[in-house]
């Protein structure tokens, strides 16, 4: 894994932790709650995020791919 991979290796699950639980917390929210409206923006700010990293670190297409179902 080189220097690159890692890095989006792990900014990817500090994203996904993020969008991971703003789906668990608007999925609590009710529809009134004033909490709602910021939950909806962690969570499109954390999709965009994890959309970017793959735009700026593409999967290095020439890289050994893993076994099916491992």
């Amino acid at each position: 894994m080189t220097g690159n991979d890692k890095s989006r290796h792990d900014f990817k699950n500090q994203l996904g932790i993020i969008r991971g639980f703003s789906e668990i917390l608007l999925a609590e929210a009710a529809a009134g709650d004033p909490r709602r409206d910021a939950l909806e923006e962690i969570h499109k700010a954390a999709s965009a995020a994890l959309d970017l990293l793959d735009r700026v670190f593409p999967v290095d297409a020439g890289a050994p791919k893993s076994p099916q179902g491992a």
